[in-house]
Formats: structure tokens, sequence, C-alpha cells
């Protein structure tokens, strides 16, 4: 449908936007299409007939005029439609009443079309009315560069009017030009910028943007608010601590500080530091292939002969969809397999999780995650048939009661070396009598989130004098003491590598300094996240002069609500050269000055600061020059820490406000 714009040129093609290279050299050449059929048009108004004149003698009758007269021909135009002739005008209204068919293919006429769109106002119907009074009849010949327009009517000033102008068009050029200049595509409509707010490429600029380089963002030294220091500003200086004062606090009458010069604004420029640190890196083609074997999971018959570490890549991204059930489960059993971790068992129905002892019967280890569904009948059946089994941990298995542990323990016996068990209410202190007394080998023993934990317990693990790694997390309240802890301690510290005491918030410092202290001499890592009783004094008595220990790896502080800058400051200076993974989370009371000893940390890796207020630009600034292995920051609900903090490539910082989240790598 066409249309007007503010000019009264009428676009005959419904084709908005720029043209194309090809679409502006079939123009010039002329070709087109062959013509549509015409649409049906609206019968025209009837004109009133002028009276007829009286016959005189010796004259013919109209009707016999009119029989004389030949019938038109199909060379001769009685309808209007737009044809090759309106599309080469680009918008020229042209009519014409009589005229001969050329000869030439090229050459038509048309005439104006009366319909126009129902969204017209009244003013281009005026426009109409007076176009339609004036209407020129022309013919057009197209050649290969040159379109040439004739005057066909008889009117002598509009003739040569309009012979003028198509001479000077001839003499000026290609059609290519004169077409540019005559007619118009949508982007120099104003009304159709108007409307939808388009803005032509050609429009746009790199200069309008704001240099992101130039201004800075700034903390006040009085209400500690965000404020922002544009390009060539000079703030407010506060006379006290000589630091900068928002424009609240600086008030109206504030004199700008002479020792602050205004800085000209940079060319603006992509800067590291600017960037969003959360890359998105580009899969590899096994990564790639591995997400679409994933993804197609129900249609896959047998996987072939891939790797181990594949396999479980593909376990893990269905797990997480959700995928994995009883049929799914047999494309990962395999009887070569010694090692198996299923991620969500929660579809894999009991048959499913008997066949994994019947199709691996060499597994060595297996781990099953949220194996609710799992049953005294499938515990039997490991027992009885998974005859290299040493490492088993379940996780969430609510339904298997104690005697089915007791026959698991008693059938593995001391070729049993790790076990977790998680999420359980059934276990109880009968199970764990017959696993420290049929399995004494056990070297890895976690246990989390078991109802029935008590006192009583911690004295049958002390049994266990080849314990390398020793995990008692979130029991209940008040079941586990300080004293029963220290005890502990005392039996297997000299043997422990890793210590997690995770959630035990009861717990006092003596089990800093008179169980750890003294006793874990080979300690590497230790958790004691949410043991809300520890206080500074006791974690500085721990790490000042610890001799007998040499350094530890790893350490997690996170939402020990009590600690300040001088047990940051022990942990850094006893760990500090060999801290790879460091948990401060929920540490509030730590200082600027206390978070800048980490600077010590020069082989840090992870860092967990979250929630730690006192962390900005300048800490973050030395952490990333001291660490130059430092590759993952938890910074949730650090308000100071803003986008302009320093970076580097292939460092991720996540939580920092303003940032661009891909959960999917974090």
């Amino acid at each position: 449908m066409s249309r007007r714009n503010r000019r009264g040129n009428t676009y005959v093609n419904n084709v908005r936007g720029p043209t194309s290279a090809l679409t502006s050299f079939l123009n010039e050449r002329g070709i087109r299409r062959a013509n549509p059929a015409p649409a049906p048009r609206a019968p025209a108004p009837p004109q009133p007939l002028p009276p007829e004149p009286e016959p005189v003698e010796g004259q013919p009758s109209q009707e016999q005029v009119e029989d004389d007269q030949p019938a038109p021909t199909s060379s001769s135009f009685s309808t209007s439609q737009p044809t090759r002739t309106a599309r080469l005008t680009r918008g020229r209204s042209v009519t014409s009443s009589t005229a001969a068919a050329s000869s030439s293919n090229s050459t038509t006429r048309t005439q104006v079309e009366d319909d126009e769109d129902d969204d017209d106002d009244d003013d281009n119907g005026e426009e109409e009315e007076e176009e339609e009074k004036t209407l020129v009849p022309i013919s057009v010949s197209v050649g290969t560069t040159h379109t040439r327009v004739t005057v066909t009517s008889s009117s002598s000033s509009t003739a040569s009017s309009t012979k003028a102008a198509a001479t000077a068009g001839d003499k000026a050029g290609p059609s290519k030009k004169r077409r540019k200049k005559a007619c118009s595509d949508d982007s120099n409509d104003e009304d159709f910028n108007d409307i939808t707010g388009y803005v032509s490429r050609s429009k746009f600029s790199h200069k309008g943007r704001m240099p992101q380089g130039s201004n800075k963002i700034e903390f006040c030294s009085r209400c500690r608010a965000r404020f922002t220091v544009k390009a060539g500003s000079t703030p407010a200086v506060d006379e006290d601590d000589v630091g900068l004062l928002c424009p609240t606090c600086a008030g109206a009458t504030a004199a700008p500080s002479a020792a602050l010069k205004p800085k000209p604004a940079k060319r603006a420029r992509r800067q590291q530091q600017q960037k969003a640190e959360i890359e998105c890196q580009v899969p590899t083609l096994q990564d790639l292939c591995i997400q679409k074997i994933a993804n197609c999971i129900e249609d896959v018959e047998a996987f072939g002969d891939i790797s181990d570490i594949s396999m479980d890549k593909i376990c893990k991204i269905i797990s997480r969809n959700r995928s994995l059930n009883t049929e799914t489960v047999q494309l990962f059993l395999d009887s070569r397999h010694t090692d198996l971790s299923l991620y969500d068992c929660t579809d894999i129905a009991a048959p499913g999780l008997q066949n994994i002892a019947q199709f691996c019967p060499k597994l060595r280890s297996l781990r099953l995650k949220l194996c609710g569904r799992i049953d005294d009948s499938v515990m039997k059946y490991y027992a009885e048939h998974l005859t290299q089994l040493n490492s088993l941990s379940l996780i969430g298995p609510i339904l298997i009661t104690d005697a089915a542990y007791i026959k698991l323990f008693e059938a593995v016996g001391k070729r049993f070396e790790r076990f977790e068990l998680k999420h359980s209410a059934r276990f109880s202190l009968k199970a764990l009598e017959v696993l420290c007394e049929k399995c004494p080998n056990l070297t890895h023993l976690r246990l989390g989130d078991l109802d029935l934990m008590t006192d009583d317990w911690l004295e049958l693990i002390a049994n266990l004098t080849k314990l390398k790694s020793l995990r008692i997390r979130n029991p209940e309240r008040e079941r586990i003491t300080t004293a029963s802890v220290v005890k502990l301690i005392q039996a297997v510290g000299s043997g422990l590598e890793e210590l997690e005491l995770k959630g035990c918030v009861e717990l006092e410092d003596s089990v800093l300094f008179d169980g750890i202290r003294p006793s874990c001499v080979r300690l590497e890592c230790l958790d004691v996240a949410g043991c809300e009783e520890f206080t500074t004094e006791g974690v500085k008595t721990l790490f000042e002069d610890w001799t007998t220990n040499r350094s530890l790896t790893y350490i997690n502080l996170g939402d020990c609500i009590l600690l300040k800058d001088e047990a940051l400051v022990a942990v850094t200076a006893h760990s500090g050269t060999t801290l790879q993974n460091l948990n401060i989370r929920g540490l509030d009371e730590l200082t600027k000055e206390g978070l800048l000893t980490m600077v010590r940390c020069e082989n840090l890796r992870t860092l967990d600061a979250s929630w730690c207020r006192a962390m900005d630009d300048e800490v973050m600034g030395q952490l990333v020059a001291a660490a130059p292995k430092l590759n993952k920051v938890m910074v949730w609900g650090d308000h100071r820490l803003t986008e302009c903090c320093p970076s580097r490539k292939g460092m991720k910082i996540v939580g920092r406000e303003g940032d661009y989240i891909d959960l999917r790598y974090l």
C-alpha cells in the first residue's frame, strides 16, 4: 500500500529502509519482474453528463458518431495500475487520457491512484485534489543508462516546464544520481522517524557516547555515599581528613580544593578494568559434543569408547537437567568401570540402583547423591556382589536401616577406607560401633546432618587412629560439646590432613588452642565455618608462633562473626605463602587495614570475601597485583566495590553490583 510523506511524494513500492547495491543496479538497468495482475479498483463516481445538443439538420447524431468510432484496442489503457514506468518514476504522479502504445517494452502510461491509505489526514486529501487538477500526461522511455521523459500534453506552459526539467535531468548524468535526488527512502522520511524513532546508521557516531574512562566513582569521607566525579570537575575536599566530599556534604557554598586539578577528558577507549569480568569463554569442540549428547540423552543407545572424564561431564549435565532416570542410567554402567558417580538419583528406582552392582561388579568407589529411593534390599545386594568396594558415599539415603548398614560393614571389612554419609535419620550409634570395629583402616570419615549424632559417637571415632580426613558437619545444637571434640582431636589429630567442624555452633576457643594447635601437626585444610563462639583471641592464639605446623593451604573462617583484624593478620602471617583458598565470608568486623594484609597470600587462587563491607577498589587492586594466580573472587554484598575496580584477563569477580552474572560458569 502506498503512502505519502510531507513533500507529497508517493511511495509505489512497499520497501522501507536503505536500498541495496543489487536493487540499485536492477533499477538502473530497468530490470523488473513481470507485472502482477492489477488489483480491482473501486468504481469511479459518476460524472454529470453535459446537456445533449439539439440535432441539427445535415449533421450526424451522437449515436452515429459513437458507432463510427473504432473500438479501443489492447494497446490503449483505460484502467490505472502500477506498472514498470510507475516504479521507475519512484513517486511521480502521472496521468494520461489518450495516448498511442509505444513499440518499446519499457514505454507505458500511468495514472494517479485515487485510493490512498486509511490513515491519511484531510490535508493529504486536499493535496491530492490539487495535484489531480495539475496532472501532466507524460510518456517515459527507458534506456540502458538514461531515462527520457517526453510531454504529450497540449498545454504549453505545463509542457515547457516539464520538458525543461526532463532535459535538465538528462544533462545532469545517469539516472542513478537523478533518482537519488528525486526519490526518498525511509531514512529521510521525517514522519516515519517521528513515529518509530528510527535513526539511520549514518547518523550513529561513537562521539556521542560518554567517555568511559573519564568519570570516576569515589566515596564521601563523611557519609560514605557513592558519587561520581565527572571529567574536568574538581570535587570538594574535607578539611579534617583531606578526603573527598559528595555534593550533599560539601554544600552549595563549599569552595573547590586547589590541590585537585581538573584533568582533561581522555579519549574514550576500552579498558580492561571497566569490562565485566564474567567471561564466557569459547567452548571446545569436545565440550560442544558433550553438550549435544546430554541434550539428546533420550535418543542415545550407547556411548561407545569414551573417556571417564567425558562420561562424568555428561552425567553432571543430565543430572542438572533432571534427565537421569532408570533408563538413562544404563548408559553409564560398564563392567570395566571401577569408579562411578551419579549426581542425582531422584528418578532412579530401586531396581535401577540394583543394576549398578549387577553390571559393574569391579567397582571400588561408588558415590550416589540424592539417593532417597535406595532401600535395604539394594544395600544387601551391594554387600554380596561388590567384592572390591572400598569407598562408599551416600547422600540422602532416608530408607536404609541399621541392619543393612551392619551387613555392609561386615562384608567390606578391613578393605573399607572411605565412608561418607549425609542427611540420614536412621543411622544410629549401633551402626557406627560396627563400622569402627569392622573397618579399622578407615582414612576418610565424613558425617553430616545426622539427627542422632551425640558425644558418644565421638568416643567411638577416636578409635580410628588412621584417619587422614575427618568431617563432622551440622550436628544438632547442644549434642556436641567442646570437651568431647577436644578429646577426639587429641586422639586422631596427629595424622589428620583435613579437619572440618562446620556448623558446630557450640564449640569454644579451647578447641583451637587445646585440641588443634598441639595435635594437628600435619594439618593442611581447616574448616571451622559457622563456629560462632570462636573469638579473635582464640584464632590469634592458634596461628601465632605455630611452629609445629608448617602452613595451611585451605582455611574457611566463614560466618565466624566475632573475628576482627587481628585474627586475619595472624592467619596471613602463618600461612600467607602457601594459602590457596581463603574464605572470610560474613566477617563484618574486618576493616580495610585488615583486608590489606591478604597481599601476603601470593599463591592465592580462590577468595570468598562476601559481606565484608570494607572491601573496596583499593584492596582489590593491591590483591590483584600481589596474587598473580588469583582467578576467582566472591564479593556478594560488598557495596564499596565498584565496576571500576582493577582486574585482569581470566579472573572472575562474582557478585559485584552492576555486573552480568552467567550462572552456567560459576
